[in-house]
């Protein structure tokens, strides 16, 4: 007698079932990733349409809400010309007129105070403006096309402008992130017994003391007079002093300053 092949001892429905078993396994995995793909395409069809909407439509934002813009026009305009309601008193003379391009390319008006003696004064908006994205007055003309920030305010759209006047020169985030390595390092350098420990403990304690926490609160007033973050330079500076909680206080500050949208595009 012959000896059976594999061929021959295999079900005649044998092909069948391995297909309809791949079939059943690639369905369920499918199933598994189609509601996760079905929400990402839905959660982006409903982004667009509220770009679409907010573009086509004198629709406002939330008060409170900033957005980046682009200043694109100027003209100066009588004072009464300003709407009633929005958030400026500009007073019996002139006020500038902008006009803020925001994303999808609509355009808003916005209101500044237009300084009649040719000179902004600090805490008029236009001389905050200025002062917030380093534009001397006699560099008006650098304003066009400049990327400021918007914010609603009353339901109307204003340039965004800190409370405070601006400090510092973005150059100290340097000094926190030296200070906070540096900081790592010598507990490191002191616990292997590498160097001198007295000279590694006392710098240890000027780096702990000192030099952290003051780069931490001259860049956070910085941070907070040029970008829309609003913490708190002597808090961040406070947890700076404080061994072992400074490194993740410094990780956490530096990932705000991360995320923070300045007034300029250029700072």
């Amino acid at each position: 007698m012959g000896e059976r092949t594999d061929e021959e001892e295999l079900p005649a429905n044998a092909g069948d079932q391995t297909a309809s078993d791949d079939t059943v396994e690639s369905s369920e995995t499918g199933t598994d990733e189609r509601p996760r793909h079905t929400a990402d395409r839905t959660a982006e069809r409903f982004l667009e349409l509220e770009s679409e909407l907010v573009a086509g439509s004198d629709a406002t934002l939330p008060d409170g809400t900033v957005r980046p813009a682009r200043l694109v026009d100027a003209e100066l305009v009588p004072a009464a010309d300003v709407p009633g309601g929005y958030p400026l008193t500009p007073g019996d003379g002139r006020a500038l007129a902008v006009t803020l391009e925001l994303a999808g390319g609509r355009t808003v008006p916005a209101y500044l105070d237009w300084p009649e003696d040719g000179d902004p004064a600090g805490e008029s908006t236009l001389g905050r403006l200025l002062a917030g994205l380093d534009v001397a007055p006699e560099q008006l003309a650098e304003l066009y096309g400049r990327r400021v920030l918007v914010e609603v305010v009353d339901g109307r759209y204003t340039p965004y402008l800190p409370e405070e006047p601006p400090r510092g020169t973005g150059r100290d985030v340097y000094g926190v992130v030296a200070g906070a390595v540096a900081g790592l390092v010598t507990p490191l350098a002191l616990a292997l017994g590498v160097g001198s420990g007295l000279l590694l403990f006392a710098i240890f304690l000027v780096l702990t003391v000192v030099v952290l926490p003051l780069f931490t609160y001259r860049d956070a007033w910085y941070l907070r007079t040029h970008s829309d973050w609003e913490g708190g330079p002597v808090f961040w500076a406070t947890l700076a002093m404080l061994p072992g909680v400074n490194l993740v206080s410094t990780a956490l500050y530096l990932l705000a300053r991360r995320r923070a949208t300045f007034l300029s595009a250029q700072t």
